[in-house]
């Protein structure tokens, strides 16, 4: 029998990471679709941000897709739902999960004073507190909902446009709310000339402003070499191969799908990964990040010869 399920997931806070804001993480949005596997066989309405409409727009196991204004909390306390499942940890959502009325209740609410949580978010929380772990988040989210993932991926409902195929694309920008995943420009430039010099077709990023122009984008390249971004993500969904560099945030929580690889500098700093929005040392993790380290996974991937995960 179909169960009438409720998820909310705006992307104001990372489900592995303890913070709250206001600027949407569109990366830790898509990502999780990969519950939509759970959920297949049911009605399945979705709260989320203006600015990641398009990540889920036309995906096929998403029933209603419902975007967040100041009337959302109105005009949804009330209705009607088997199973609510709420994804992000602010007071102003957890209300509105709390206002619908539900037969079960999953994933985190609040109080005044403190984060707590429904049945199955307890491993989520602790991650997010700081504890060590080896699980992707794949893993956790499925362990929210009572099921286990068996390597499920991403679900993209949006069809790119077929544009002139290149060989890699530099996906060199990050958002606004991680500033500190910013490899330099001119390890990008250096990367760039590298790459070149082995007769490879080198695009740089599109759609700044515009995420379809920006997944067409990505779907036009054979691989997509990115920051710890939605561009990963994105790439993963579309079967693309992947190089991933990673900095002040953890990559434990990663899984790759056999796509490609995540690189890390040689050298980090006491604090890494610290999770800090702003690097506040003299010397940068990402910026130590070999250019020809990246360039020689990127030839290793191409020719076949990657044995990551």
């Amino acid at each position: 029998m179909k169960k009438r399920v409720l998820i909310i997931k705006l992307g104001y806070c990372e489900t592995l990471i303890n913070e709250q804001g206001f600027v949407p993480s569109l990366g830790d949005v898509f990502r999780h679709t990969v519950l939509l596997h759970h959920y297949a066989n049911d009605e399945v309405t979705w709260l989320t941000s203006k600015s990641a409409e398009p990540l889920l727009k036309d995906n096929p196991f998403i029933n209603k897709l419902v975007i967040y204004n100041e009337n959302t909390a109105s005009e949804m306390a009330g209705t009607t739902f088997d199973e609510v499942l709420c994804l992000e940890k602010s007071h102003t959502l957890s209300q509105i999960a709390d206002s619908v009325n539900a037969v079960r209740r999953l994933g985190f609410r609040t109080s005044s004073t403190a984060t707590l949580a429904h049945h199955g978010s307890h491993t989520a929380l602790n991650i997010a507190n700081g504890q060590d772990h080896f699980l992707s988040i794949q893993s956790v989210l499925f362990q929210m909902v009572g099921d286990y993932w068996n390597g499920e991926n991403y679900i993209l409902g949006y069809k790119p446009k077929q544009l002139e195929p290149f060989d890699v694309g530099l996906n060199f920008r990050v958002g606004t709310k991680w500033p500190s995943k910013q490899w330099p420009e001119e390890n990008w430039k250096e990367l760039e000339r590298l790459l070149i010099g082995h007769d490879l077709k080198v695009n740089w990023q599109k759609g700044e402003t515009d995420l379809y122009e920006y997944m067409d984008w990505i779907n036009a390249g054979r691989m997509t070499i990115t920051c710890d971004s939605l561009g990963m993500h994105l790439a993963i969904a579309m079967n693309k191969k992947v190089v991933a560099l990673f900095g002040p945030t953890p990559a434990d929580d990663i899984y790759m799908y056999g796509k490609g690889v995540i690189l890390s500098a040689e050298w980090a700093c006491s604090e890494a990964p610290c999770l800090k929005s702003e690097c506040d040392q003299d010397q940068s993790c990402m910026r130590e990040l070999n250019p020809k380290m990246v360039a020689r996974a990127v030839i290793n991937i191409l020719n076949g010869r990657n044995g990551k995960k």
